[in-house]
C-alpha cells in the first residue's frame, strides 16, 4: 500500500512530463506559450492555489486543445478541491486524447468517480490500473484494496432495498477539515478522539487530532511531542486506549527502508520520538 497516498497522488497529476511517448500526443510538440502556462498554473497547484492553477492551466489548453497533461492537472486540481464532477470531466478529456497514456491515471480517476459515487464506474477504472503490465507491487496492492472497497460500496447498496439505500456523508465541518488534504482518519474505541493526517504545505504529511464533546468537534490541532516531523508520518492506527500509534513512516534517517512501521507512546509531554519496529 502507499505510505504517502496524498504526495503519490500529486505526483501523477501534476507531472510536467510522461516516460510514455505514443502514437497520438507528444508532450515535446506543446508550444512554449502554453507550456510557460502549463508550469505557471503547476507552481500555483505546489503553493496550494489551486483555482488560480486551474484559470492558467485553461488557458494553455485553450492555445493547445490536445494538451493532455494540463486535462490531467486540472483534473488533480479540481480533486484536491473535491469538485469530483470537474475533476472527471478532465480527466475524461485527457482519456479521449490517448487511452494508452491514460493507464497510470486510472487510480486517480477512480478515486474521483468513487467520490461521486459511482462505484461500479470506478472498479472499472481501477482495474484497468491493475492490469498494467509493468505495474509495481506497492501500487497493485494499493489498487486492490481500493477495488475492495469500491466493491463493498457496489455490493451493500444492492443489498438494500431500492430507494431504502442513500449514500450521504456529511463533511466533518471546519473544525476538522482545512484547504489542504486530510485522510487516514482513525478513532479511540470510545469515539471522542479522532487522529487523522492532513498534508501540511501540500507536502509534509502530519499527524492531526481532535476531541469531541457529546455532538461537536473541537478544533483540530498537530499531535504534541516528538511524533511529527519533517518528513512524512501517515497511515496510523491508534490504539483503542489512545494510549500508543502504529503508523507508516517514509524516508526517516535510520529508516531500514523507504517506508517502514514506527510506534510511538502518549506521555506527559506529547507523543514520544517515534520508534522503528525492526
Amino acid at each position: 500500500m502507499f505510505a504517502n497516498p496524498g504526495k503519490y497522488l500529486l505526483l501523477l497529476s501534476f507531472s510536467l512530463l510522461s516516460l510514455f511517448v505514443n502514437a497520438q500526443y507528444f508532450p515535446e510538440k506543446i508550444g512554449k506559450k502554453a507550456m510557460n502556462l502549463y508550469r505557471q498554473g503547476l507552481e500555483k497547484a505546489t503553493d496550494g492555489n489551486f483555482k488560480e492553477g486551474i484559470q492558467l492551466l485553461d488557458n494553455a489548453v485553450k492555445l493547445e486543445p490536445k494538451f493532455m497533461d494540463a486535462y490531467l492537472s486540472i483534473a488533480g486540481m479540481y480533486s484536491e478541491l473535491k469538485n469530483y464532477p470537474a475533476s472527471i470531466d478532465n480527466y475524461l478529456k485527457a482519456k479521449a486524447i490517448d487511452p494508452d497514456y491514460f493507464k497510470d491515471y486510472n487510480l486517480p480517476y477512480s478515486i474521483n468517480l468513487a467520490g461521486q459515487g459511482e462505484f461500479e464506474k470506478a472498479i472499472v477504472a481501477i482495474t484497468d490500473f491493475i492490469n498494467i503490465p509493468t505495474l509495481n507491487e506497492k501500487s497493485r496492492l494499493a489498487a486492490e484494496y481500493r477495488r475492495k472497497s469500491f466493491q463493498f460500496a457496489v455490493d451493500y447498496a444492492k443489498q438494500k432495498p431500492l430507494g431504502d439505500y442513500k449514500f450521504e456523508p456529511k463533511n466533518l465541518g471546519d473544525k476538522i477539515n482545512s484547504k489542504v488534504s486530510e485522510y487516514f482518519p482513525t478513532l479511540t474505541i470510545d469515539g471522542k478522539e479522532l487522529v487523522f493526517t492532513r498534508r501540511v504545505g501540500n507536502t509534509n504529511e502530519d499527524f492531526y487530532s481532535a476531541s469531541r464533546n457529546d455532538t461537536t468537534w473541537n478544533t483540530a490541532t498537530a499531535l504534541s511531542g516528538k511524533i511529527n516531523s519533517p518528513s512524512n508520518e501517515g497511515a496510523q492506527n491508534i490504539s483503542q486506549d489512545g494510549q500508543w500509534l502504529i503508523f507508516t513512516g517514509c524516508n526517516f534517517p535510520e529508516g531500514l527502508g523507504s517506508c517502514d512501521l514506527y510506534i510511538s507512546y502518549l506521555t506527559n509531554n506529547g507523543w514520544s520520538t517515534p520508534e522503528n519496529l525492526g
